[in-house]
């Protein structure tokens, strides 16, 4: 094309006196116009129209395909919840009847049909009971996009659902079997039973009335006082302090060397105590990790870093946590015990657990011996005398024997008489130069600073009168130890006083159950641990929660959890996994004081004067409110995983203190996160209610 241009002048200031143009100065402006691009705008005009038509008309099939896509999808996810639903309802229908149904379904919500390109499908996958893929393969024809050569664009979509829990869950059921466990609610119901049947009605739903399941797994964590970890298949590979090293390991006992010579730089280990007792076996309950790892779910065997200990005790702000009553709880974090500095709980050592072993509390032969006999004999040994007091009132001396010796609750484990008494041979030889070394470092007359740190840890008050506290020495004294056999010898190794007694606490509930797929060892006849569970002991709340959370982590000491980077059955990995626990209590958390040197029962925290849940706490009410406060805090930490908390009070009083805790506690305060549940029937409605949560239906992808 030739489109004329104006010709060239000579600039304003060159036109005065100018001459005519030459031939020569003609030619020259030919030359120059033969060269000159001004006319291709026209050209690039003409190309950028096409361009700009072809934007156009792609932005407009481009938005009526992504509005028929959208629909498409919709109608899609509306058809794979109303194919899950029908299988719901009526486990007769085949594959084929409910892919039939979802067809038409989809059909009849689909209002583009008539715009896709013959040859279009719809498929509904229902392979898996827990998953629904519907995927929908086809074109649609193009309208401005056609001069371009483009003339259909792909529709290909596939959307699953998937049960939210009973899909693919791994539940914890953190159970309370306390002692008013055994009690009758309102209603008259026995609360063990009813809580037997409400687990049963959860299990109806998530396992739908199959015996197994590719996508449930359930773990059930009984708690008292205590919790039994002693059923995970690798303790004595990695997450037992088997060496004895952990801080805790020991701590009550001091050790004797083949030689008769106190060594209480050497640990006591709680297993080598138990390959002592020749009646004895450990029954599998454990003591609390040092605070603040016992809420925690650190990898036990490893060094926990200080940043993380220091991490876990800082409150976080109102807009991290809008939960006043939470950050109450982390803002009130009692200080580390002062046994501890940061590098030492942090080693790897700490970060393993210790079997429980109740230390032989002391007693007299009898009643008469303590009240009326050896209270008044004298005499020397091997040069120590001795009289009463190796037999001395363990507390009080101003009442009978049997209301002082009520509050040791191991008493006549192993009398004290067989091997504080003269005429008991080897034994009584044995422990005279204990007692001897015993009187001599309180009295200030020997230097044994190990020894003496010990004793001050036990309550012992040194230069006060060794006598009156020669009781809390027997119940450190273990034996001595025999370097053959590996145990400690004229101790643990005599005739037990009592076969109700000894080192396992008496109530250690039933060992944990770990994920398991199978229905029956749930709740079986027989063989399931609901069938098992016995109502006894105190109640020891935040125990229990943390080891619900350990139950559903991939971690040691219970691995059976999926985890991160890790596949499970059918080909699911980490993500298609919800994760939930469930918390049970009838009642608030219980640590009673006793009179005893130790100040309290035992609970998986020790004695409230070891201050193990942190400096300062040190009293039974102090343990109760520092528990409450646990609660929260490891329920916080557990939603910060993303795992579901579901909370229920039973026969609890509406208002009271662990109502409110447990309202924090779940990961809404509201059903089906919280339930108070006041009698049998409503605890059934709440376990019922959580399984119906677990298993709603919904879009996954």
């Amino acid at each position: 094309m030739f489109i004329p241009i104006k010709p060239s002048y000579a600039s304003k200031s060159n036109r005065a006196g100018a001459s005519a143009p030459t031939q020569n100065s003609a030619r020259f402006s030919l030359k120059r116009f033969s060269r000159d691009r001004n006319g291709n705008i026209a050209i690039l005009f003409v190309f950028m129209s096409t361009v700009l038509f072809l934007f156009v008309g792609g932005a407009v099939d481009y938005t009526r395909w992504n509005a028929i896509r959208a629909d498409m999808i919709e109608s899609m996810d509306a058809a794979s919840l109303a194919v899950a639903q029908l299988a719901a309802a009526d486990d007769t229908l085949t594959a084929t009847q409910l892919e039939t149904y979802g067809d038409v379904f989809f059909r009849e919500n689909f209002d583009y049909e008539d715009q896709l390109l013959s040859g279009w499908n719809i498929d509904f996958d229902l392979a898996n009971d827990a998953i629904i893929s519907t995927c929908i393969t086809g074109k649609l024809a193009t309208f401005l996009l056609g001069v371009a050569g483009i003339t259909e664009l792909d529709i290909d979509k596939c959307v699953e659902i998937t049960p939210q829990g009973a899909g693919r869950i791994e539940l914890a059921l953190v159970l309370d079997v306390t002692g008013s466990m055994s009690w009758n609610d309102s209603n008259g119901q026995n609360k063990l039973n009813s809580l037997r049947t409400a687990v049963t009605a959860l299990l109806d739903v998530l396992f739908e009335g199959n015996p197994t399941s590719q996508n449930v797994k359930v773990g059930v964590v009984p708690f008292n006082q205590h919790v039994n970890a002693g059923a995970s298949s690798g303790w004595s590979n990695g997450w037992g302090d088997t060496t004895g090293l952990a801080a805790y390991n020991g701590a009550r006992f001091f050790h004797v060397n083949e030689n008769g010579i106190v060594q209480a730089m050497r640990k006591v280990n709680h297993y080598d105590l138990f390959s002592s007792d020749p009646d004895r076996s450990w029954d599998g309950c454990v003591e609390a990790r040092p605070y603040p790892l016992d809420e925690l779910d650190t990898e036990p065997g490893i060094s926990t870093s200080s940043a993380v200990i220091t991490a876990a005790m800082q409150t976080p702000s109102s807009a991290d946590e809008p939960d006043s009553l939470v950050r109450s709880a982390f803002s009130s974090m009692p200080n580390l015990n002062t046994e501890f500095t940061l590098t030492g709980l942090s080693s790897a050592n700490n970060s393993r657990w210790v079997p429980v072993f109740l230390g032989d509390e002391p007693d007299c032969n009898n009643y008469d011996d303590c009240d009326n006999g050896d209270y008044s004999e004298s005499g020397t040994v091997n040069g120590v005398s001795w009289n009463g007091y190796w037999f001395d009132d363990p507390d009080d001396d101003n009442v009978l024997t049997w209301v002082r010796e009520r509050s040791y609750s191991n008493r006549y484990y192993i009398d004290d008489h067989d091997f504080t008494n003269d005429n008991q041979g080897t034994p009584f030889n044995k422990y005279v130069p204990i007692v001897n070394h015993f009187r001599e470092v309180n009295q200030g007359n020997m230097s044994d600073p190990p020894f003496l740190n010990w004793m001050t840890k036990q309550g012992i008050k040194p230069l006060t009168g060794y006598g009156k506290q020669e009781y809390i020495l027997r119940t450190g004294y273990v034996g001595w130890w025999n370097t053959v056999t590996q145990t400690y010898d004229y101790r643990y190794d005599l005739p037990k006083g009592s076969s109700s007694k000894g080192p396992n606490y008496s109530a250690c509930p039933e060992p944990i159950l770990p994920l398991t797929d199978t229905r029956a060892d749930i709740d079986g006849s027989g063989t399931g641990i609901m069938e098992q569970l016995v109502a006894t002991g105190a109640t020891n709340i935040p125990a229990g929660v943390v080891w619900g959370w350990r139950v559903v982590s991939p971690d040691i000491p219970f691995a059976e959890a999926i985890g991160p980077g890790e596949t499970g059955p059918d080909s699911s990995v980490f993500e298609d996994w919800q994760k939930a626990v469930v918390i049970m209590t009838d009642g608030e958390n219980v640590f009673s004081g006793r009179s005893t040197h130790w100040g309290s029962s035992i609970s998986a925290f020790g004695y409230e004067i070891e201050e193990r849940m942190g400096d300062g706490v040190d009293q039974s009410y102090k343990m109760e409110n520092e528990a409450d406060n646990k609660i929260l805090r490891i329920c916080r930490r557990m939603k910060q995983e993303n795992i579901l908390v579901y909370t229920i009070v039973f026969d609890v009083n509406a208002g009271s203190t662990i109502e409110n805790i447990f309202k924090s506690c779940a990961s809404e305060p509201t059903a089906p996160y919280f339930f108070n549940a006041p009698d049998g029937d409503q605890l059934a409605t709440a376990f019922g209610d959580i399984a119906d949560d677990l298993v709603k239906l919904h879009i996954s992808k």
